[in-house]
């Protein structure tokens, strides 16, 4: 008898396999970064397509087969309509699903990650949504995303983003910082060797 374990995640790509399946890369709330084979998901008959597409949020059950994980079954909470159909938005959302498949591997703090992800994708998912709020909002998620991780040292430029959630900062106020927060992010990347 397998264990299901139902979690929340966060498609970051798909890759074709065989005639009707996919391999998923999934970022999971509790399992962190995890690869996950669907069978006939490509089929048109398939109830499980609409909610494993890329860049979707998903209410996921998964069950460790002998190699791999394996969906039994899963639920679209959302695709992020407006954010998917703006076309900087979606080249954020695709920049940061990069991000996440280099520099996480495993269940290391993948809630906190995880939850700041999704928050970050619920505020840009909106038609009103403008450059500078974008630029600002990928900026402090990045930083936020490699401090987790470890990767950012103590820094009393940056402690008052790495403290503070996406809705309640003044965009104008990371934008200022832009260049301070950019050569961190940068640093850290470089000496993280990922």
């Amino acid at each position: 008898m397998h264990h299901i374990y139902h979690t929340h995640g966060f498609i970051l790509n798909s890759r074709n396999t065989g005639e009707a399946n996919k391999m998923l890369t999934v970022y999971t709330r509790e399992m962190g970064l995890v690869r996950v084979a669907c069978q006939g998901v490509r089929l048109a008959k398939s109830k499980l397509r609409f909610a494993l597409q890329d860049f979707s949020y998903t209410k996921i059950d998964l069950v460790r087969g002998k190699e791999l994980w394996r969906v039994t079954s899963a639920t679209n909470i959302s695709s992020f309509p407006y954010a998917r159909s703006d076309h900087q938005s979606l080249l954020l959302i695709a920049r940061i699903s990069k991000l996440l498949e280099r520099v996480c591997d495993g269940e290391e703090e993948s809630g906190i990650i995880f939850n700041d992800f999704i928050q970050a994708l619920y505020l840009l998912d909106d038609t009103s949504v403008q450059t500078s709020t974008r630029e600002a909002l990928e900026l402090h998620l990045v930083l936020r995303i490699m401090n987790t991780l470890g990767y950012i040292g103590d820094s009393t430029i940056l402690s008052e983003y790495l403290s503070t959630p996406f809705d309640k900062i003044e965009e104008s106020s990371i934008l200022k910082e832009r260049q301070s927060i950019i050569a961190h992010i940068n640093k850290a990347l470089n000496e993280s060797q990922l």
